[in-house]
């Protein structure tokens, strides 16, 4: 049995786009500037850098990327209290159905279910550290070098990432 998709308009956009409890956004058919008849139609969303699905609307000549998730929860679920972040209830960022959202405080929303052992265990990869002479030693961890070599650790991370090319004399190396 599937779930009947209700449209409710999107704030600050009524007569021009439309949300649905499914997550999904479509434009209305509308006149546009130039005077043209412009046919509605369900919007393509893309993902941004952080894996949350957006979308693109227009009004009056300019553009605003706008998160799904976000218009879903704004358009489906009160928030009296005006709690300022929203939650996938199920942490798969795609599904963005009202059902699997919930509004939350910054502190829910970073400590919720599996997300500090995932950070945890993402943290845990083994690199190589290579001295200026050539030397590579093996840590565990980027954490474990740094508390053992006395570095700071959010520098080896950026060195990890190529932000930076070394630290304190070191560069560093994912261990495969």
């Amino acid at each position: 049995m599937s779930e009947k998709e209700i449209w409710k308009d999107i704030k600050d956009y009524e007569g021009l786009y439309q949300i649905s409890n499914l997550g999904r956004v479509r434009s209305l058919d509308r006149v546009d500037l130039q005077g043209r008849r412009l046919k509605g139609k369900v919007l393509a969303d893309y993902l941004s850098g952080q894996g949350y699905f957006r979308v693109n609307l227009w009004r009056d000549g300019n553009m605003e990327h706008k998160l799904v998730h976000r218009l879903v929860a704004e358009a489906f679920i009160s928030n009296p209290e005006n709690i300022p972040q929203v939650n996938h209830k199920d942490e798969d960022k795609s599904n963005n159905r009202v059902d699997n959202l919930e509004y939350c405080t910054a502190l829910y929303n970073n400590t919720y279910g599996t997300r500090t052992e995932r950070a945890a265990k993402s943290r845990e990869r083994p690199i190589l550290v290579i001295t200026s002479s050539g030397k590579h030693r093996f840590f565990e961890s980027g954490e474990k070098a740094s508390k053992l070599l006395g570095l700071d650790r959010s520098a080896v991370s950026k060195c990890l990432r190529g932000k930076r090319k070394t630290h304190r004399g070191f560069s560093f190396e994912w261990a495969v």
